[in-house]
């Protein structure tokens, strides 16, 4: 791998990151909010996750594992997003019974140095 090449594939990958964490903010906020700029603004994100995915799987030099993991990378993002929102939502509307209000497991405990006993 010359030089330049080994920066353009960097660049991509670093841009393909960037594309991912985009796609995941706009999401969420799209979620939050019920907007349909963010909506478009997280498709958006996600085609150019996946136009970065196709390019560096045909351009770049990488090994084939590697040119693997970029598009099972691909295909995880898409579902992190809408995953994680549902346990959240799920979560704090109290439906898991593991996070369910209730008294503390150990009230008597005490973190050193920030809360006396009475």
């Amino acid at each position: 791998m010359t030089p330049r090449t080994m920066l353009a594939t960097a660049l991509m990958l670093g841009v393909f990151v960037t594309a991912a964490g985009a796609y995941g903010l706009c999401y969420c906020l799209a979620r939050r909010s019920d907007r349909l700029v963010l909506k478009i603004a997280a498709w958006a994100s996600y085609a150019a996750l996946l136009t970065l995915a196709v390019a560096i799987i045909v351009l770049t030099p990488l090994h084939a594992g590697w040119k693997i993991f970029v598009a099972a990378s691909c295909g995880a993002y898409v579902v992190i997003p809408p995953v994680t929102w549902r346990y959240l939502t799920r979560i704090h509307r109290g439906e898991n019974p593991s996070h369910a209000a209730g008294p503390a497991k150990h009230p008597n405990r005490s973190v050193p140095g920030l809360y006396r006993r009475a």
